[in-house]
């Protein structure tokens, strides 16, 4: 149970990174200005499909960081662990096929691999 602890913590601490980098997305972005191109409503999923992100994140942060230990005794740790990792999963996708190859391909395959895979071992880790 230690190396699950130890995988899922290290996951915890690169997610709630995420949610870090992700609230100063509208700083960074000028997303007041550059985003004013969209539509209203395209705008609007955006905006929305950005904040349940951060939601997603602060989740992820959380259940990795202070609640490890009540994760691997309960039997929704498949289904939890499991959809943290198909969300980074999900993210390295659509890196190559959404936002294409580049440079900054290698570093999101690392940053977002990392945590996917930490999150999954536990899933094949016996606990007791």
């Amino acid at each position: 149970m230690k190396i699950s602890v130890v995988l899922i913590r290290i996951a915890g601490v690169l997610s709630l990174l995420f949610l870090v980098f992700h609230t100063l997305f509208h700083r960074m972005f000028d997303w007041p200005n550059s985003l004013s191109c969209l539509d209203v409503n395209n705008r609007a999923i955006l905006l929305t499909y950005h904040y349940i992100s951060i939601l997603i994140f602060s989740f992820m942060s959380v259940i990795s960081l202070f609640q490890v230990s009540e994760l691997l005794k309960s039997k929704v740790k498949y289904s939890v662990l499991g959809m943290f990792s198909l969300f980074f999963l999900i993210r390295i996708i659509t890196e190559f096929t959404l936002f294409g190859i580049g440079p900054e391909s290698l570093i999101i395959l690392i940053v977002c691999a990392i945590p996917m895979i930490c999150f999954a071992l536990p899933i094949f880790i016996k606990t007791n």
